[in-house]
């Protein structure tokens, strides 16, 4: 019965061609859909190195606002344009959020801590070295050099589990940037540009 009422079926002569009309979704319905069409886009794409060049927005009244500044986005159009005008507009904040996430994953993890901080120190290390060896008149010895000591760490890194880390922080920053951005409405001057 309920499916009669939601969905018509005709049948035609020909046993292969089936038609079914459904009816037109609802507000919620297509509201979800705009929400859930944001876990298909790059909220990065239209990003430039501009953009972390300016002042970090407050975080009280411009990154968080009030609550009239979130809404549900009513089409996926809007809601990707949300995303890309925020991404630009809060690339600092973001950027912010991920080295604590980060931070925080690491102190969760202390192999990891150990591994990243000491991984760190060897770099330091390494760069003091070739600037006293004066490495810069043998340049293929100290590509060589770089490749040994980068393939090094990196395998001392995934050793530690930092790659864990790393994923967790980015997993964690990408569901801020797309529901903040999704939700955070756009003001009139951004919507006119």
């Amino acid at each position: 019965m309920v499916m009669e009422a939601t969905r018509r079926m005709s049948f035609s002569p020909n046993p292969l061609s089936l038609t079914i009309e459904a009816k037109p979704p609802t507000a919620l319905s297509a509201q979800l859909v705009a929400v859930f069409s944001l876990l298909t886009i790059n909220p990065f794409s239209n990003l430039a190195a501009d953009d972390f060049s300016g002042d970090t927005r407050t975080w009280t009244t411009s990154f968080f606002c009030d609550s009239d500044s979130y809404s549900f986005p009513s089409t996926s159009h809007e809601a990707r344009n949300r995303v890309h005008e925020n991404v630009k507009r809060f690339a600092r904040n973001y950027a912010t959020l991920f080295i604590l996430f980060f931070t925080y994953e690491l102190f969760e993890m202390p192999l990891a801590l150990l591994g990243f901080v000491t991984s760190y120190a060897f770099w330091e290390l390494f760069k003091f070295c070739v600037d006293r060896w004066e490495s810069n008149r043998h340049p293929l010895i100290r590509k060589i050099l770089i490749r040994v000591a980068l393939c090094a760490t990196v395998s001392f890194l995934a050793f530690l589990n930092v790659q864990i880390a790393v994923f967790y922080a980015l997993a964690i920053s990408y569901a801020v940037v797309i529901l903040h951005g999704g939700f955070r409405n756009l003001s009139l001057s951004e919507k006119q540009s």
